[in-house]
């Protein structure tokens, strides 16, 4: 208190203060970036919707759309459903999605929700499925659990990934309610529910377990290794000082040549039973080698993938070395291994897969994803077999109907647009506007071109 009554108050500090800048959308942290169990964009997208209490297609259609100056065939990303994967995977869709929620997050490490880290190392073909794939057990006990999060991790899109490490049971791909298959990101997605009927996709007391068929021996040496290979990437992916870049795998495939062959590019082939001039193209970078063809590589050579592609230096220890000779002298000790046939899994596996909606195949097809030989197959089971290659003659004679269909009316509407134009539709001509210009080969679409130059009188 001063003397003439007055009372002396601490200054105030006028500067301005610095506010940090804001997030148009809210900074949702994504879940195991630098672990295995990574998430994938998919789902984060679900779960920043969820978190605005929209869904993802508002999201995305009043959001992000607008901040992306190009469009993907269709102004809406959800009418191409199962291509909705590729957000996920190493193209132009991911980027672009990756660039404009990182602006509008404020989060610089959405990137690793995708496989953008490795875009110049694998090709796009057979590198992620096309439809979403779950452990309904880890959904029951991530929402058991209260400290967990229910959401969709990355590597269950991988398509070389067919089963849950934690759990020993083949990932779901069809929601056993609506008998659905469900695309990795659709209008009214949530993790661990489906988008059409909205059921819990986790294990519940009346879950059918059909889809949960026990895995062999064989099969589950094999997905074990696979998926820890796989994580392995995704866990190194924010650790790259810089994305690899595509002469990597031609030095890789070089280097192991050279050393366990002395340069041979013939026996290494052999040895991996692939024809030599793709060993030799994938050795001068010319083309890429799938994923799951670098999988099985791998595993032959007891290599992960990320030291196949990253190791310098090469060490040959007793038991990898000698065994990969003893493959190229044709050793009988080193035939693959055949998967020991079961009858009633044997049955099962049929039964399930001429009940499932999934698309028809040959046989031989089916056989050779169930892992059998289609030998013992019609053997064992000849009605079975008998029943699912009738469904796929059916399947291909009706495929046959649309797409002579489908090619009739683009014929008549090229017929209209040429005449509407002033120039004559002849055969050449309207082959340059269709998809498939060998329609021409079937007999009605040739009589559908005839039938449309006689509706505007150029044909008798």
């Amino acid at each position: 208190m001063l003397a003439n009554g007055l009372e002396t108050y601490e200054s105030w500090d006028l500067k301005k203060i610095s506010i940090p800048s804001r997030s148009r959308l809210y900074q949702l942290d994504p879940i195991g970036i630098g672990t295995p169990l990574v998430e994938s964009l998919t789902g984060y997208i679900s779960r920043l919707a969820e978190a605005h209490c929209v869904t993802p297609k508002v999201l995305i259609s009043r959001e992000l759309v607008s901040f992306i100056p190009k469009t993907y065939k269709t102004t809406n990303l959800f009418e191409m459903r199962s291509l909705t994967g590729a957000v996920n995977g190493i193209g132009t869709m991911a980027f672009d999605l990756v660039t404009v929620l990182e602006s509008l997050t404020l989060h610089s490490d959405l990137r690793f929700l995708t496989l953008l880290t490795w875009a110049n190392i694998f090709p796009q073909r057979r590198l992620l499925r096309s439809k979403r794939a779950w452990c309904p057990y880890c959904y029951e006990e991530w929402y058991s659990s209260k400290n967990k999060v229910i959401y969709e991790p990355l590597i269950w899109f991988f398509e070389a990934a067919t089963v849950c490490h934690c759990h020993n049971k083949f990932l779901c791909q069809q929601c056993p309610y609506c008998k659905r298959d469900i695309p990795p990101l659709a209008s009214y997605s949530r993790p661990g529910y489906c988008p059409y009927c909205s059921e819990w996709l986790g294990i519940a007391n009346n879950y059918p377990t059909s889809d949960n068929i026990q895995p062999s021996k064989v099969e589950m040496i094999w997905q074990m290794w696979v998926i820890k290979t796989l994580g392995e990437l995704l866990a190194t992916s924010p650790r790259l000082s810089k994305p690899l870049s595509r002469e990597i795998v031609a030095q890789a495939f070089c280097r192991y040549v050279q050393q366990f062959f002395e340069g041979n590019t013939s026996a290494f082939a052999r040895m991996l039973k692939i024809p030599k001039n793709k060993v030799w193209m994938w050795q001068k970078g010319k083309v890429l080698p799938e994923l799951n063809v670098i999988l099985k590589i791998c595993f032959i050579l007891q290599v992960s993938v990320l030291d196949f592609l990253t190791q310098e230096t090469l060490k040959e220890n007793s038991s990898q070395f000698p065994a990969m000779r003893q493959n190229q002298m044709g050793d009988s000790s080193t035939k693959k291994l055949e998967v020991k046939f079961d009858s009633d899994r044997a049955q099962q596996l049929l039964e399930h897969w001429l009940q499932s909606n999934e698309q028809p195949l040959p046989m031989t097809a089916v056989a050779k994803s169930l892992g059998y030989s289609k030998r013992i197959l019609y053997r064992h089971f000849p009605e079975l077999c008998r029943a699912i290659s009738a469904e796929y003659v059916k399947y291909m004679k009706e495929s046959r109907v649309k797409r002579i269909e489908q090619c009739c009316e683009e014929v008549k509407q090229a017929v209209r647009q040429f005449h509407t134009e002033g120039i004559y539709p002849s055969e050449a001509a309207i082959s340059k506007l269709l998809a498939k210009p060998g329609c021409f080969r079937d007999k009605q679409v040739r009589a559908a071109l005839r039938a449309a130059r006689k509706e505007i009188c150029l044909e008798p």
